[in-house]
This record gives structure tokens, sequence and C-alpha cells, in this order.
């Protein structure tokens, strides 16, 4: 009986004290993280298949799920230490899919898929691997207490970063492709670049969740207004792009 009892608390001890019959651990406060990195690859399949604007779109979901899973996994009592390092490490393999791999497939739907693209994708999703493997290291030697500051910037915050610059570059479809694509390239070199910048990036409390929480919602509307109102007026018929086009506005 002694040794059956053993054998179970070794069962036990290998399985995490997560779920029974599968591995890992499945409850609410791994949910938002689970729902991010589907997004993420959802948002990879729709960019190449279907129009880079649902790939912004999942991005922008992988990016208010992120927001939240901390807060979400924080009200779960009596966690254990498995539990705890199965939500960070998960957490952090989420990330790079979401927002590293995925952001590089919007890149693809918008037509640069020729190969001297390949190195910028590939540095991008590079410096997003370094970085999460910086801070889980840094996590991991950090004294007690909470964390008031990042080095360089979270990679999370590419789900506001990069729809903007798709914002921008989609003004210029019927101007230029050029011109979008070189939007795009400025975006990608600028935010793997600041991955692994040192710099000092304070940590957002309520209120700066809130103000992200807002860009993205008038991220969501405008795209959704360029999606459906730029498929019905041209947009060079904006007399400032007019002018940009070398055109006359009447």
């Amino acid at each position: 009986m002694k040794e059956n009892g053993k054998r179970e608390e070794i069962r036990e001890t290998e399985r995490g004290e997560g779920s029974r019959h599968f591995v890992g651990f499945y409850h609410y406060g791994v949910i938002l993280t689970y729902v991010s990195v589907i997004a993420g690859v959802v948002g990879i399949a729709l960019s190449v298949s279907v129009n880079p604007f649902w790939g912004v779109v999942c991005l922008l979901i992988s990016g208010l799920c992120d927001a939240f899973d901390g807060a979400v996994a924080s009200t779960r009592k009596n966690r254990t230490p498995s539990d705890r390092l199965f939500g960070s490490q998960i957490d952090s393999l989420s990330d790079l899919v979401a927002f590293g791999v995925a952001p590089v497939f919007i890149g693809f739907g918008l037509g640069m898929n020729e190969w001297y693209y390949l190195p910028l994708f590939a540095v991008f999703v590079l410096c997003a691997l370094i970085r999460l493997a910086y801070y889980n290291v840094t996590e991991e030697t950090r004294e007690e207490g909470k964390r008031v500051a990042f080095e360089g910037l979270p990679v999370t915050n590419v789900a506001v970063a990069l729809p903007v610059f798709y914002l921008i570059a989609t003004m210029f479809t019927d101007i230029s492709p050029l011109a979008v694509k070189l939007i795009m390239v400025a975006g990608y070199a600028i935010i793997g670049f600041l991955f692994v910048f040192r710099f000092r990036m304070p940590k957002a409390g309520v209120r700066g969740l809130l103000i992200a929480i807002s860009i993205v919602t008038v991220l969501v509307i405008s795209l959704a207004l360029i999606k459906v109102y730029g498929a019905q007026v041209p947009l060079i018929s904006h007399p400032v792009l007019q002018f940009m086009r070398g055109g006359t506005y009447c």
C-alpha cells in the first residue's frame, strides 16, 4: 500500500499538479493566453489567404487578451508553484506566436513576399525572441516586488504599434503600392530595433492600460471605416491625395 501511495505521489509530481488526463493546465487563469495564441494563428491564416486587415484585427485581439491575462490569473487563489511557472512559460511562448510570428504575415498579405523582405522578417522575429528570453531571465533574477519599468520595448506593444503603421500604409494603397511596402518596412525595422535597444520604459498601470485600450478601440474603428468606406469611395478622390498624385481636384 505504501509503495502504491508513493508511486501515485511520483505521478502527481511528474504531472506538475496539472490536469489528471492531459499534459498542461486548463483553467480560467490561462484561457486568455490560449485565446491570444489562437487569434495569432487565425491571423496568420487570414492575412495570407483572405486579407491582412483581418490579421491586424486578430493582432489587436491578442493584445487585448495579453492586457488582461495577468490580472485574470492573479484572481486564482492557492496557485501552486507549478501553476505559476506554467503560466509564465505559456505566456512567453504565446507572445512569440501572437506578437513575433503573426505580425510578419500581415506584411506577406500586403504583398511583401519577395525574397529581399525575408531578412527583415527573420530579424524581426529574432528580436522578438531575444526580447522575450531576456525578459524571462530578468524575471528570474529580479528581487521581490512589482516591476516598475521594462528594458526595451515589450513585445506585446506591437499590437498597438504595427496597426498604426498599417493604418498609415493603407492610406497610400491607391497612390503607390511601393509606398505601402516602404512604410511597413519602416514599421518592422523600428519596432524590431526597439525590442532589443536598451532603454527604460515605465510599466503602464491601470491608467496606461485604459489608454492602450482606448487606442486599440480607435484603431479598430478606423480600420473598419477604411475597410468599408474605402471599398466604396476611391481613396484617390481625396483632395490632398489628388495633389500628392499630381492631379487636380474639382
